[in-house]
């Protein structure tokens, strides 16, 4: 990529690993630094499946460095022996190890897990047509056998702090689910109360509904499983959807009034924790795409798991395309590097500390910012899907700047140049611009030459 270093060298913007568009007033994204909305936590550094189950084979550094704190993983895709419950007793422990390898690697770095049944089960999207699932035939018998075993691999490898998904995706065609609605809700019922009693004695979690769709009032699959929840006493510790779709559409913008709303209408607590354990498709897992996701992630405090579009054995790899190796169709193979999307994510957890502070975005949903207020510096990570953009920066006297001079800004360019197999180190340094500015706010232009790259913007506080 090259940048022209003309008078507004090194302020630029990306669109979303997608196309470009032209600039309208509706592409601002703001910045308050006088509202304080509390510390970083790193919402978006979670990712599913991306972890061999060889412990180690990943050097720890590349988990700690971008501030990993939450894994989701059973066994997907892993070939025989290790196919599942439907193909026996044997398959399913051979699988179950995997889901325990995964957690002895987050719970080592001290990060949140969530096992998926469905893949112990073998419904991973690979188990072949005609495979039982559970309820087929109204037959339960297989399922409560499942759940026992379930419980059993649990407590014997003393897995603590778990979350465990009742059901992956069931509203998403016949890749994890077979059967009817009417027979998922009765599955899920029976799923919880089987392992009810592990959540206050274990402190093992219940997540759900866990539905590819987002919360909807004409969508079925929630309305009837809250109206069910309600009834029979099975609410989730957290409501579990995924956000893989249109994000002007599917967002946590409109998804939280429409759930709040609906939960209210059956009587239920709007408190309950949000969790996203899928964001993100795979054009949107570069630097643009992931700066746009921490924003809104970490506007609505709701934790996320990026997705994973690999498949096999990459699947249990590469940080769902944060890393490469020389030859990844070697399982085992080592001699990892790090890509640019990574690096976002270690500029996110390494350097955005001190305290968060409110961010808008803009009116088109286009593009987004979040930003820190450090002991040293304000620091702006940015995404978007626009050409130009603008970013508006108010209350500079919060972090001791007077209400007018002149605010040299440093410009840091993440580059994704070879997509997730290209090696790229630290965030480019593009030098410093001055900005002249009034009335306590500062506003600067972006401009943008490719669809992935992205930026981050530093200044002094005083």
């Amino acid at each position: 990529m090259h940048i022209s270093l003309g008078p507004l060298a090194g302020f630029v913007l990306f669109s979303l690993c997608g196309s470009v568009t032209a600039q309208t007033a509706d592409q601002i994204t703001t910045v308050n630094l006088a509202d304080n909305t509390g510390n970083p936590e790193h919402l978006a550094s979670g990712f599913i499946y991306g972890i061999p189950d060889t412990l180690g084979q990943i050097p720890t550094s590349f988990y700690t460095e971008m501030g990993f704190n939450y894994g989701r993983a059973s066994g997907a895709q892993l070939p025989e022996p290790a196919r599942g419950w439907i193909f026996g007793l044997t398959e399913f422990k051979n699988r179950f190890e995997s889901a325990v390898s995964n957690y002895d690697t987050a719970h080592g770095l001290g990060a949140k897990f969530i096992l998926l049944l469905n893949d112990l089960w073998g419904a991973d999207g690979t188990q072949p047509a005609g495979s039982v699932f559970p309820g087929d035939d109204d037959d339960w018998d297989s399922y409560q056998s499942f759940l026992v075993n379930v419980i059993a691999g649990i407590q014997s490898n003393s897995m603590t702090d778990i979350a465990i998904d009742i059901w992956n995706e069931p509203d998403g065609g016949t890749t994890f689910w077979n059967g009817n609605q009417a027979q998922w809700l009765s599955m899920w019922s029976m799923g919880y109360e089987t392992l009810r009693w592990m959540r206050s004695e274990k402190g093992v979690l219940l997540f759900g509904p866990t539905l590819a769709g987002a919360p909807e009032t004409t969508n079925t699959w929630w309305t009837n499983w809250l109206a069910l929840i309600a009834s029979d006493e099975t609410v989730p510790d957290a409501y579990v959807w995924h956000l893989e779709g249109s994000t002007q559409t599917t967002t946590l913008q409109t998804n939280i009034p429409i759930l709040q709303s609906m939960q209210e209408q059956h009587g239920l607590s709007t408190s309950v924790p949000i969790v996203i354990d899928e964001y993100g498709v795979i054009a949107e897992q570069c630097p643009g795409g992931s700066a746009w996701w921490i924003s809104r992630l970490e506007r609505y405090n709701v934790p996320g798991l990026r997705g994973n579009w690999l498949s096999g054995t990459e699947l249990h790899d590469f940080f769902a395309s944060l890393l490469w190796k020389p030859d990844p169709t070697v399982s085992t193979d080592t001699g990892y590097w790090a890509n640019g999307d990574w690096q976002v994510y270690a500029y996110y957890f390494g350097s955005m500390t001190g305290h968060r502070v409110a961010t808008t975005g803009s009116i088109d949903r286009l593009m987004d910012s979040y930003a820190t207020v450090g002991t040293d510096a304000v620091r702006i990570l940015v995404g978007g899907r626009q050409e130009h953009g603008k970013v508006t920066v108010n209350s500079l006297s919060s972090v001791g700047l007077p209400e007018s001079g002149t605010l040299d800004i440093t410009t840091f360019q993440f580059s994704y140049t070879g997509g997730a197999e290209g090696n790229i180190g630290a965030p480019t340094n593009l030098g410093v611009v001055a900005h002249a500015y009034s009335g306590n706010s500062v506003s600067f232009p972006i401009f943008q030459t490719d669809t992935t790259t992205t930026w981050a913007f530093e200044f002094a506080v005083a």
